[in-house]
């Protein structure tokens, strides 16, 4: 296994438990805690001010499910990185559903949402029936209850607002889907792999294949590198 860096970052509204079924398959991996926003802050911007606190000053992976699947692509850019993962994610803006799209002109409104009632309602949901929850729906629940109410609305804002450089990437980006996935449906991507009877959160429901996934593309690209070294030494 390589032993660089692996760097995740987790969902909206989610923490380091979205990728607890990770941690022991691959030992470098590292979870970023979500940084705050400045007021209005482009994605792009936030994507280069996170990766400030976790460069590992060598070459790296990185990658994300959902939302952080888009941090993780902006913040590639400012790493070395050697591949880019996505977990349930979209590469660009045009990949997003259309109704996410076609909120983007109303995002001037994200103020007035009250935002606060999502964590609350996760609060009151877990604490009446968390015990009676199946693992993976607990652990999201949870997590949501512990999230802040002004980054879910600054994170809204920024996938509304999302407008990556039109520049070509300088490193691969491997993509595995659920073929179920209702949030980011995948007939408007173009994966790499695309899981069965999966939905949305498929590094807690199929993490085996999301491991395997990782697995075999970081040996793939160490391969391609080795053999890249070799032909030019």
């Amino acid at each position: 296994m390589s032993d660089a860096p692996l760097i995740l970052f987790t969902g909206m509204g989610a923490d380091e438990r979205l990728f607890a079924p990770q941690r022991d398959a691959f030992p470098r991996l590292i979870v970023p805690p979500w940084i705050t926003p400045e007021p209005h802050e482009p994605l792009t911007h936030y994507a280069e001010r996170i990766v400030e606190g976790v460069d590992p000053h060598e070459p790296c992976f990185l990658g994300g499910a959902s939302f952080g699947g888009f941090v993780a692509i902006e913040a590639a850019r400012h790493l070395h990185a050697k591949a880019c993962f996505l977990i349930g994610s979209v590469r660009c803006c045009e990949e997003l559903p259309l109704q996410i799209r076609a909120l983007r002109k109303l995002k001037h409104l994200l103020p007035a949402v009250p935002f606060e009632w999502a964590p609350a309602a996760a609060h009151m949901s877990f604490s009446t029936a968390g015990s009676w929850m199946r693992p993976c729906p607990r652990s999201i629940t949870r997590q949501l209850a512990e999230a802040k109410a002004s980054f879910l609305r600054w994170a809204c804002y920024a996938v509304l607002s999302w407008d990556p450089p039109i520049l070509p990437l300088e490193f691969p980006v491997y993509h595995i889907h659920g073929a179920l996935d209702r949030v980011l449906p995948a007939k408007n991507t173009h994966p790499d792999e695309l899981v069965p009877r999966a939905g949305h959160l498929l590094t807690l429901t199929h993490a085996a294949r999301v491991n395997h996934f990782l697995e075999e593309k970081i040996a793939q690209c160490e391969q391609e590198e080795a053999s890249y070294a070799y032909a030019h030494a």
